[in-house]
Formats: C-alpha cells, sequence, structure tokens
C-alpha cells in the first residue's frame, strides 16, 4: 500500500509537470490528483512502471461505480475474457448509453488504442466484474484533441492501429522448448510475471541476435516507436527479411499473435528494435 501511494504521488508530480508544457488548461482542466492511480485506486492496480510505461489492472465490480478520474496518457486496452454491459458518467453530468458486453465466444486478446480521457466514472451494470489491463505510454507526446470551440473532446478508441499477424511457419527442425525471456534475457527483460500473464521488454541493438527460442503463448506486442530492419531465422534455417516497421504512425500501435515456434531475429538496421509483449498464459487464441 505504501509503495502504491509513494508510485501515485510520484505521477502525480510528474504529470504536473509534463502536462502543464504540453496542454492549455482549455483543452485539459482537470489536476492531476483526478489521474486515475490516485483519484480512483481501489479499480486501477499499479502492476509495474518505469519511465516508458505502466502497467494498470483495471477492476469494476458491479452496482459499485468508480470514482471520477481521468487518464492522461495513451494507452492500449488489453481484454482476454467476457466484459459486462456498462455506461460511463461525464463530468457535465451526460451518460453514455448502455453497452460495451464482450462474449465468452470473442477473439482475445482484444486490443484498442487509445489516447487521454477526460473525467469520467465506469458503472458495471451486470452481475460481474468489469476486468481488464491497460499499458499506458510515457514517451507518447500528449496531444490536445479539441473540439471547434477549443474544449477536451475525447479521442475515439483506434481499432485500426491494431492488427492480427499469422504465426511464423511451422518449421521441420527439432523444437525448442525455453521461451525468449528465459534463453535470451539479455534481449527479453521480464518486467512482470504472475501464474496468468508475463510483460516483457524487447530490446535488441544494432548488430545484435536474439537466442533462437519459442514464444508459448498468445501475446500483445506493444510499440511507442518505429522499429529495424532485420533478419528472422527458424530453427529449420528458413531466412525471412523483416523489413523497418512503424515509420510515420500514429502511436501507440499494437500486434495481437498467437504462440510461435522458435525463431530469432537479427537486427540489421542502426538502431535497436525495442517493444513490449504482454503474454497471457491462460487463453486460447483466435484470429
Amino acid at each position: 500500500m505504501k509503495v502504491a501511494t509513494a508510485c501515485a504521488f510520484l505521477f502525480a508530480l510528474c504529470a504536473t509537470t509534463t502536462f502543464a508544457q504540453d496542454k492549455s488548461q482549455s483543452c485539459w482542466p482537470w489536476p492531476a490528483s483526478m489521474e486515475a492511480t490516485i483519484a480512483a485506486p481501489r479499480d486501477h492496480k499499479i502492476l509495474y512502471q518505469d519511465s516508458n510505461i505502466r502497467f494498470l489492472e483495471v477492476t469494476n465490480p458491479p452496482d459499485n461505480p468508480i470514482h471520477m478520474h481521468t487518464h492522461p496518457l495513451s494507452s492500449v486496452f488489453l481484454v482476454i475474457e467476457p466484459q459486462p454491459r456498462g455506461r460511463d458518467h461525464k463530468s457535465d453530468g451526460s451518460v453514455t448509453a448502455p453497452g460495451g458486453e464482450v462474449p465468452a465466444t470473442a477473439n482475445f486478446p482484444i486490443l484498442t488504442a487509445n489516447g487521454p480521457q477526460g473525467l469520467h466514472s465506469y458503472e458495471d451494470l451486470d452481475t460481474f466484474p468489469k476486468h481488464f489491463y491497460r499499458v499506458e505510454f510515457k514517451k507518447i507526446a500528449f496531444v490536445c484533441p479539441a473540439d471547434v470551440n477549443g474544449q477536451f473532446s475525447e479521442l475515439a478508441a483506434r481499432k485500426t492501429a491494431v492488427t492480427t499477424e499469422p504465426s511464423l511457419l511451422q518449421t521441420s527442425g527439432v523444437p525448442l522448448t525455453a521461451d525468449h525471456a528465459i534463453s535470451s534475457p539479455e534481449t527479453g527483460k521480464t518486467l512482470y510475471d504472475r501464474a496468468d500473464l508475463r510483460l516483457i521488454e524487447v530490446t535488441i541493438p544494432p548488430g545484435a541476435t536474439e537466442t533462437m527460442a519459442a514464444d508459448d503463448w498468445p501475446s500483445a506486442l506493444l510499440f511507442y516507436e518505429h522499429q529495424p530492419k532485420g533478419t528472422e531465422t527458424l530453427s529449420d534455417g528458413h531466412v525471412v527479411q523483416v523489413s523497418r516497421r512503424f515509420e510515420g504512425a500514429l502511436f501507440p500501435t499494437a500486434i495481437r499473435i498467437g504462440p510461435e515456434p522458435a525463431h530469432s531475429f537479427h537486427n540489421t538496421d542502426t538502431f535497436p528494435a525495442h517493444f513490449y509483449r504482454v503474454e497471457f498464459k491462460k487463453i486460447h487464441f483466435k484470429d
């Protein structure tokens, strides 16, 4: 509890400095004290954070609305289970139409990229809790989503920023059991790990090569910067050329991907590959 409170306090200080530089009061009138982990800590649990990202677990029980709060940072939502029917209460007293249900038959993980969210409170109208994960990106510059009157208007979820990538070709070579975070910790650093999920930071410097290994679980690959060219080698020796990606993209962007057989990326570019992988140990991937 003391650690979480300290993290929230430090975030408030950082947010105050950053947003004072990046936005006008007409665009973002809410104080740092209304940020989600400070104003609604019961429902926004910090699983991990550093200078680049923050990984949140969001839980909202039925008949117990979340306290009014904001989300100043751009983020990706990660949904891996059914979601209830609910609605948002806005700062002007308006209420959105009930909705948002996600059935158990959905193609999980479901990912959406989002801009900053202004003051609101979510109300669960169903019989089971709303539960999902949110990765926030501290290095993405704040963009004021203003309407014609100069007032704050939320950015809509960018589903087009999410793609589903086909699995690598199955190889005829001997399968390798070790995954990248275990066999290549110098390029795949585990930041958070528990029974149902794992957060990994992937960094592959120019000229470096990952150890040949597999990725055993469905994943969300999360990006806030463009990625280098290189070569992807499979365990049977098959080599695939990889072009630069996301140059000029609007971040964040994300990729849904299923379990991958043994492979290794070699960075032939002049800058590092750098992104985050959230692995889901308890779900069945569907395209």
